[in-house]
């Protein structure tokens, strides 16, 4: 199936001189379903795809031939640089949640307000007590946080929590980010929440946590991420 891009989203992208532009993302489902969203210039070059490799949406071939078409549209507008290494993205949900993977000490938190933690990102995160579905499940050492599973906000608007998981090394292969994202999807889900887990398949020990906590993998997202020509692609740009 072929989606277009929302038009008023792809003129913001090249209306703002974004130093980032997506014109083409494979939605490759477990089960055989295949989505091309798509700028509305690269409709024919999705066609094209759809009918050579909706076998093997992911293979390399297939790749590489996406890879050069978009390139050939997006180089006349400045883009020069596809990123394909990072992906595919793995979209992993919750199966049959493993209750032996919550290991004893692992809680869930409805506020930050004089925790300790040392190298990780939690600043990151506002808890709404008065939200029973703003919360994290978290692991403690020596009475700080070592390792959590938090909710991506961005992702609150679309309905379904993807999870984000970190753990201090020192904790790391001890089960404790699988504990936790075991513990916070259960809580999720007993609320009618549903919960997502995304991560790289190049991130070994993030796709292990997942299957662990007992997520299967239902989707890989492959996003074709252009870069645009010597311009720095840490400043913000609104696409609201």
């Amino acid at each position: 199936m072929i989606v277009l891009e929302d038009p008023e989203f792809e003129a913001s992208v090249f209306a703002q001189d974004c130093p980032l532009a997506v014109p083409a993302e494979i939605t490759a489902e477990e089960d055989g379903g295949l989505t091309l969203l798509v700028y509305s210039f690269c409709e024919e070059i999705a066609r094209e795809f759809e009918a050579r490799f909706a076998a093997d949406p992911l293979g390399d071939e297939a790749i590489a031939w996406l890879r050069d078409k978009l390139g050939e549209k997006m180089l006349p507008l400045g883009y020069d640089e596809c990123d394909i290494e990072s992906y595919p993205l793995y979209d992993y949900r919750p199966d049959r949640l493993d209750c032996h993977a919550v290991l004893p000490g692992c809680e869930i938190i409805a506020s930050l307000d004089g925790e300790g933690w040392d190298g990780l990102p939690l600043d990151e995160f506002a808890l709404d007590p008065a939200d029973p579905a703003d919360r994290m499940a978290v692991m403690r050492e020596d009475g700080r946080i070592v390792c959590y599973a938090g909710i991506n906000d961005i992702s609150e608007e679309s309905g379904c929590a993807e999870l984000t998981v970190e753990c201090e090394e020192t904790w790391r292969r001890r089960g404790y980010g699988a504990s936790c994202t075991a513990l916070l999807a259960e809580y999720l889900l007993n609320l009618g929440k549903p919960v997502q887990y995304v991560t790289s398949h190049l991130n070994e020990p993030s796709v292990k946590c997942a299957e662990r906590a007992g997520f299967v993998r239902r989707k890989s997202h492959f996003p074709f991420v252009f870069r645009k020509s010597n311009v720095d692609d840490g400043e913000f740009f609104d696409f609201t």
